[in-house]
């Protein structure tokens, strides 16, 4: 044991960064507060160094975690939104792609779909929200369930790794399990002489959100602060429990533990309700803990000030990675090695998600300038000294004008400055429709504002963090382009997908037959006989396909799918993709050539399948072996066998969507909300025929399917 712990250690370290959404430093206790919410971060504190007052400059998640993951200001990373329109900039390289370079596996868990998150080798998702009807969210457990199967796989690989580990659990919902609701509250909730709750539940934009999650009747706002806190306790345990695997794998010491936040949170402050707005400390001021004992010391705290964008020339000096990149951050090590006592101690500040605005911060005081009116009516400019009034309560602005004219100009000089450095103008005045209300342009008046923001339910609330924003409207995807598919047998409907993503402003081809199939097919079809080759019959309808779930891709399939597609490849359009039934014939290569492909399983119940005839109703055509089957309904069902088999038996693509005909024919507004969530794009609905359903009552089959009947309970056909 102790010679493999020698040869672990000769690799580089490992990096494992701990990013929690909306965490509030002040309530952790090892940042001094009066409950008990982290005690085994604060443990990770004392075994590493803690920093005091780093900060995120740019609010809210994209902005911050662009910053986190790039070395580089918003004038760098050119993000300041939440919906953010379009990709990170090509300009600036992300943690993942430098480490990528440098022969490290990444693997990035629950940030998919962020601009920063660009450059991992696998993404890996996990439920982060929930709501009152859903139940308590167990936010860390579902993330601890990907993450700990994947740190064994990392930890047997030859390469050293780098995981982005997102957690969700102090954003709201504020939902965590038992006994973690009741830690920190023991009242009635529900106190009909409490009235604390008024005034959130009386605020339009976020009042359906809100009463989605929060306790019908409810009225003490303690409550929620106590929900808040128990969701810290309970992420704390769960992050301990990962840790802990980390040290039974004998690689904890040899591992960069990084535990940082994107943002903080506001609870009960600045009339922002239980959000993460407001360019005020408590969403400014975010956590830091380092632990790496090769070089960082234990049991340290360090009071000067640092930045979002000193984490990746941090994580890199550590890890002794050496790139030319030139980063808007330094590393922390001088601070850590005490060579320097503080960082920015002055710096420019911003906000994009509900409210457009920046700021300068200095030591003592905070400046506060509106870019639009706000749907909080609150005053164009605000000042606060931070020194008398660390809660920022008392606006000075009117008061003292001279220091309002002072801060504002060293703003203007330092966005001059980085204007002249970059080429760019400031991006806070580029964000076109930021709310994300298509034409609207910067509201005119704070009631426009109230009246025009809303969010209605934790779906909502996810959509606005990752699925509604992308494509050709402007939001943000993350990668340049998004390409769809879809894998179904012939005469299953799919005609109706291709169609609604045609419909919905998917670029499917400009040569493509009545069933919306892209054309000409020709060389797919060879290509499906090139699949064929490496596929063997076991008899009685039964396959081993291992031939192609295994080994290279033959050389000669990938040209002739790439013949194929060439007019979708090479298309400018930002949401493209393709249908042909065929392409089931070859979905393990095809989810290999195109691993970050959105894949719509589309499934149609074999007994109506089996009533007309396809190309693929005979499997020889396409070089399948196979016994020759006379009957021609008996054929297509074994057509119909082979190709779930095979969908089936094919690892799963991170971005896959089982759907059926039928649900889509019966309650299309239900499938077309799954499509929405999945593509991230709002789905528009389509002509349909119900009889197209079950026809095969009238028209009984004529062959016995009960081969089928183990695939066809699994998909919901009994």
């Amino acid at each position: 044991m102790a010679k493999k712990k020698k040869i672990a250690q000769k690799r580089p370290p490992n990096i494992v960064l701990i990013a929690v959404d909306s965490l509030l430093a002040d309530h952790m206790s090892g940042y001094g507060y009066g409950r008990l919410t982290t005690p085994h971060l604060d443990r990770l504190g004392q075994q590493g160094t803690l920093f005091e007052r780093t900060y995120s400059q740019h609010i809210p998640t994209t902005p911050a975690y662009s910053s986190m993951l790039t070395g580089q200001d918003c004038f760098g990373t050119q993000v300041v939104a939440l919906r953010h329109q379009g990709p990170l900039t090509p300009k600036v390289r992300t943690l993942a792609e430098i480490c990528k370079s440098q022969g490290y596996n990444t693997t990035c868990v629950g940030f998919g779909w962020n601009p920063a998150s660009r450059g991992f080798d696998k993404y890996l998702e996990f439920t982060g929200w929930g709501s009152w009807n859903e139940g308590r969210s167990p936010k860390a457990e579902n993330l601890n369930a990907v993450a700990e199967p994947e740190f064994a796989r990392l930890v047997g690989e030859k390469k050293p790794f780098f995981v982005l580990l997102r957690h969700m659990d102090p954003h709201s919902p504020y939902l965590p399990p038992q006994p973690f609701d009741r830690l920190f509250y023991q009242g009635n909730e529900c106190d009909p002489k409490n009235h604390s709750m008024d005034p959130v539940m009386a605020f339009k934009p976020f009042a359906d959100y809100f009463r989605s999650w929060m306790p019908p009747g409810i009225t003490d706002k303690d409550y929620i602060i106590a929900q808040y806190d128990g969701a810290l306790a309970y992420m704390d345990t769960c992050i301990a429990r990962l840790l802990t695997q980390l040290e039974a794998l004998g690689v904890l010491d040899n591992t960069i533990i990084v535990l940082n936040g994107d943002h903080g949170e506001t609870l009960y402050d600045h009339e922002c309700w239980f959000d993460h707005h407001g360019l005020y400390d408590v969403t400014l001021h975010v956590p830091l803990i380092i632990r790496y004992p090769a070089k960082v010391p234990a049991g340290k705290r360090i009071k000067g000030y640092n930045l979002h964008k000193d984490l990746v020339p941090t994580i890199l000096d550590l890890a002794g990675i050496k790139v030319p990149d030139r980063f808007d951050g330094k590393s922390l090590s001088a601070l850590i090695k005490g060579r320097v006592r503080s960082f920015d101690r002055e710096f420019y500040i911003t906000e994009c998600t509900w409210m457009r605005k920046h700021g300068w911060r200095t030591p003592q005081w905070k400046f506060i300038e509106a870019l639009e009116p706000d749907f909080h009516f609150k005053p164009a400019v605000e000042l606060y000294n931070l020194v008398k009034d660390p809660g920022e309560n008392v606006n000075l602005a009117a008061k003292r004008p001279e220091m309002v004219r002072k801060l504002r100009a060293k703003m203007n000089a330092f966005i001059a400055l980085r204007e002249k450095q970059t080429g760019i103008t400031n991006p806070m005045l580029t964000q076109g429709d930021w709310h994300g209300l298509k034409g609207v342009g910067p509201f005119k008046t704070s009631q426009q504002a109230y009246e025009s923001m809303h969010i209605g339910d934790p779906k909502a609330a996810a959509k606005l963090q990752a699925r509604d924003k992308y494509a050709d409207k402007g939001e943000h995807h993350p990668d340049p382009t998004m390409l769809v598919t879809v894998i179904g047998r012939g005469h299953s409907g799919t005609r109706a997908i291709s169609h609604t993503l045609a419909q919905s402003g998917f670029f499917m081809g400009t040569t493509q037959n009545v069933s919306g199939d892209l054309l000409p097919p020709e060389p797919l079809y060879e290509a499906c006989r090139i699949f064929s080759r490496r596929i063997k019959y076991l008899g009685q309808f039964q396959w081993d396909f291992s031939g192609v779930l295994e080994g290279e891709i033959d050389p000669e399939f990938r040209r002739l799918v790439e013949t194929y597609l060439q007019e979708i490849i090479a298309s400018p359009a930002v949401r493209k993709g393709w249908k042909l039934p065929e392409t089931t014939l070859v979905f393990p290569w095809i989810a290999r050539m195109y691993p970050d492909a959105y894949y719509i399983h589309w499934v149609r119940d074999p007994r109506d399948c089996i009533l007309s005839d396809h190309l693929t109703d005979r499997l020889s055509g396409f070089g399948i072996p196979c016994d020759d089957v006379p009957d021609v309904q008996l054929a297509r069902a074994l057509s119909w066998k082979y190709q779930a088999d095979l969908v089936r038996q094919t690892p799963r693509p991170r971005r896959f969507l089982n759907l059926r005909f039928e649900d889509f024919v019966l309650d299309q507004a239900a499938t077309l909300e799954k499509l929405t969530q999945f593509l991230g794009v709002p789905m528009v609905k389509i002509a349909v025929k119900p009889d197209a359903v079950g026809r095969w009552k009238s028209q009984p089959p004529t062959v016995n399917l009960d081969f089928l009947k183990e695939e066809m309970t699994r998909l919901g056909y009994d």
